[in-house]
C-alpha cells in the first residue's frame, strides 16, 4: 500500500478540515481542503525540510528567550 489518507483539522484556504494524502511510491505529499477542487502537492523531501526548519527556528527562539531571562 503506497497511499495513506488522513483527515485533519486546522485552517486550510478558508476550510476547517482537509484531506492529507501521502503517496510513498511517488514521494508526494498533498493536501486538499474540504469541499475544494484544488489539491496542493509537494515532494516529501520539501515537506520534511519545512518541518525541520520550523522546529530549528522554534528551538533557537527558545534558547534566545532563556538567555535573556538570565
Amino acid at each position: 500500500m503506497s497511499l495513506a489518507r488522513f483527515r485533519t483539522y486546522g485552517r486550510f484556504d478558508g476550510a476547517t478540515e482537509a484531506t492529507v494524502t501521502i503517496n510513498r511510491a511517488a514521494g508526494i505529499f498533498s493536501v486538499r481542503p474540504l469541499r475544494r477542487r484544488k489539491a496542493y502537492e509537494l515532494p516529501l523531501s520539501v515537506v520534511a525540510e519545512m518541518v525541520m526548519w520550523r522546529i530549528l527556528k522554534a528551538e533557537a527562539a527558545e534558547k534566545r528567550a532563556a538567555r535573556r531571562k538570565r
